[in-house]
């Protein structure tokens, strides 16, 4: 016993005869081989959880029994396992918020009203603390559900489940078959207006298959399903049931089944979309099926089967770990611990934890608290980013549900909890003292401040060979890959015009010398208009000689010669300019690394060491100084290496790369060349690299305001 046998208020209550309602369906479950009972309304839905000793209190409640005799005869049976009188109270308490328990006397009208409006109020207060997940109830699917169990023979749902699975597992390997096909160029096929609305049309429908295939479960086990309507998730329409009733199936493995069943239906349906996609040759009708096999892949695999979310992937683990309503039970746990070690307040811990169960509530408390505030932040940002007024108004909504409103409950705890008593001074101290070293660490404290980017190896200009002039490919005079050195002829070019006024120049200045000698033997002032004539030839052919000799094109500098399809050189056309070969020395080589226009400011001024790890050896550390950067923002990415598709981070704009025009990234972005400066140097030109501009130290406060203050001015353009 945890308290008094007696208590002194059981008077008022000795004398009642209470009995429970007919909506009230008991179930056994056991849970690490410890015996409980589960109790559901029928009516509302709610479920309250009673071990064998609270059993059997409510097996002797039958309308006849006073509580006195119930409870005197439970202390003949149960001996020292029987409850007190407290406890028998608290019993009371829960069966009768939960609307169960009926009595002898004449119910309270307005208490049952009152009751009522509570519970309206907790149901608005859930709906305004939680904006991002709103519950519209539409009708009752249990009749369209039950006439697809009764047409399914009971003995075949085992079968239908083996195929189902095999169905799955067929769809997984094409999948692997097919990934590259998937995957390419994902962004392009994926997020363009014409499949944004495909996504929008598809996604409801697949949700509502994936929900069906929960109710399916509920109802093939035995249970039903009474609710199904949309679920308003980030303002986006999605089906929902309300499966609840599966708590009530004894068995943990039919409750696992029904927390998968959805899941299970999804990624079915995706197989067989994934199936009629490799057969569809194009068109409208695949771009729907690669919805399809997308949507059913990303939220079913990163959000349903998610433990930390109270998705499917919540409940199975609860019945996997046998411990239910986990995120509750850990979260009252931690509040144990914090009462015990932190407050060190007298404070006993949650009856019936086994020795494992202590770590797994500590986790979960603490990693699902940890992954709701990241998913939170993520879709603010992410919605704050198409609608930014609206998404500053979400996060202010948000702020209240992580911040403001946890604030509140805790110093309303810390003043009134009765366990804190004879520790509340202590409790209201230490409570000060950590808000105040975690502000003063968040305002003074400098930490470490960096700028994560990406770039590419690159070469210098002088690196890249171009043809002089407009001309003809002639002969190769390196063999392609060989070690050239600076000044060495590397290929020739012909210019059949260049020739031909290089000729004409020629007899012209033959033309003007014959003109000369005849001259000589005339007047002085025709010699000197010929004289000038001839200089002026010469001088032209001069400069188309120089012009012919630029077409035998020299190495710049030493390295090795690499030319693209040597083969086709001779006779190919090439316009002034194009780049024709390359000159490679590794000692040569550059860094281009691309960063976002929010970051560049802190490059600008306030960069320090720079250091750089290869994307295929991230052990190697390379070093680099910053040596140009290129003038504005531009769109235009130096490599596919850096985009999405190529295995970097960067997003293509989906509209760009038609009509011939270069692939843009969705935002622009600031170009910097570096040169490498320590002992390592690259070997891989075109390789991805990992490039980190580490910054002065600045508290985390003011990096905060900074990317807000940048955030308003990107949106507000002020």
């Amino acid at each position: 016993m945890t308290s008094a046998l007696f208590s002194s208020s059981w008077y008022r209550v000795a004398d009642l005869k209470p009995r429970l309602r007919r909506q009230a369906r008991l179930v056994q479950h056991t849970y690490r081989d410890q015996r409980w009972y589960v109790m559901q309304d029928l009516a509302s839905g709610r479920v309250l959880r009673f071990n064998p000793a609270a059993y059997r209190v409510l097996a002797l409640m039958d309308g006849v029994r006073t509580l006195d005799g119930i409870w005197r005869s439970a202390c003949l049976t149960l001996a020292d396992q029987a409850p007190t009188q407290d406890e028998i109270l608290s019993l009371l308490s829960q069966l009768h918020q939960a609307n169960v328990l009926l009595t002898d006397r004449k119910p309270d009208l307005e208490e049952l009203a009152e009751r009522g409006q509570r519970l309206r109020r907790a149901k608005f207060k859930q709906y305004i603390a939680n904006p991002l997940s709103l519950k519209l109830p539409l009708f009752d699917p249990d009749p369209l559900v039950g006439a697809v169990v009764r047409g399914v023979p009971p003995g075949a749902w085992r079968w239908l489940l083996a195929a189902w699975a095999l169905l799955i597992l067929v769809g997984a390997g094409l999948v692997a078959m097919h990934w590259g096909e998937l995957t390419a160029d994902i962004t392009a096929r994926v997020f363009t207006s014409e499949n944004m609305l495909i996504l929008a049309l598809v996604y409801p429908l697949l949700k509502a298959f994936h929900e069906f295939g929960h109710a399916l479960a509920v109802r093939a086990l035995g249970g039903h399903c009474r609710e199904m309507g949309l679920m308003f998730l980030v303002f986006i329409p999605v089906p929902y049931v309300d499966a609840s009733e599966s708590v009530t199936l004894p068995n943990k493995w039919q409750r696992m089944l029904v927390g998968a069943a959805g899941m299970i239906a999804e990624l079915g349906l995706a197989a067989i979309a994934v199936w009629l996609w490799t057969a569809v040759s194009g068109g409208v009708t695949k771009a729907v099926l690669h919805q399809v096999v997308i949507l059913a892949g990303v939220t079913t695999l990163v959000f349903n089967a998610n433990p930390l979310l109270r998705f499917d992937g919540y409940f199975i683990l609860s019945d996997a770990l046998e411990i239910p309503n986990l995120a509750q039970r850990a979260n009252r746990y931690v509040g144990y611990l914090a009462r015990r070690y932190l407050f060190r307040a007298e404070a006993r811990p949650p009856l019936h934890l086994t020795r494992r169960e202590p770590l797994w509530l500590t986790a979960y408390a603490l990693g699902s608290v940890v992954y709701r505030t990241l998913v939170t932040l993520s879709i603010i940002v992410l919605i704050a980013g198409q609608f930014f007024v609206f998404g500053v108004l979400l996060a202010l909504w948000a702020g209240y549900g992580l911040v403001v409103q946890p604030l509140v409950k805790y110093l309303r705890f810390v003043a009134r909890d009765p366990a804190l008593e004879g520790h509340r001074r202590h409790a209201t101290l230490l409570s000060i003292g950590l808000a105040g070293l975690v502000t003063a660490f968040i305002a003074f404290v400098p930490v470490a401040n960096w700028t994560m980017a990406e770039g590419v190896i690159w070469m210098a200009e002088q690196s890249r060979i171009r043809v002089p002039a407009t001309c003809f490919g002639d002969k190769l005079l390196v063999t392609p890959g060989a070690l050239v050195a600076a000044g060495q002829p590397l290929f020739s070019c012909t210019e059949p015009e260049l020739d031909a006024q290089v000729q004409q120049a020629e007899a012209l200045v033959r033309e003007q010398e014959a003109r000369l000698a005849l001259a000589s033997t005339l007047e002085r002032v025709q010699v000197q208009i010929v004289r000038t004539e001839l200089a002026h030839q010469r001088q032209r052919l001069a400069t188309l000689t120089a012009r012919r000799g630029d077409l035998v094109v020299r190495s710049p500098h030493a390295g090795r010669f690499d030319i693209e399809a040597p083969g086709d050189f001779s006779g190919r056309y090439f316009p002034r300019g194009e780049l024709v070969a390359y000159v490679l020395d590794p000692a040569r080589y550059t860094l281009l690394a691309v960063v976002p226009q929010g970051r560049v400011d802190l490059i600008r001024h306030r960069a320090g060491g720079v250091e750089i790890r290869s994307a295929e050896s991230l052990w190697d550390v390379l070093q680099a100084r910053v040596v140009r950067e290129v003038p504005g923002a531009s769109a235009e990415l130096p490599s596919m290496a850096l985009a999405l598709q190529g295995g970097g981070q960067i997003g293509l704009d989906p509209e760009s790369g038609t009509d011939g025009q270069a692939p843009k990234a969705l935002e622009p972005l600031f170009q910097f060349e570096m040169e490498f400066t320590g002992p390592v140097q690259p070997h891989f030109l075109g390789g991805r690299v990992h490039v980190r501009f580490a910054h002065r130290a600045e508290p985390l406060g003011e990096q905060w305001y900074r990317s807000l203050r940048q955030q308003f001015m990107k949106r507000f353009a002020v």
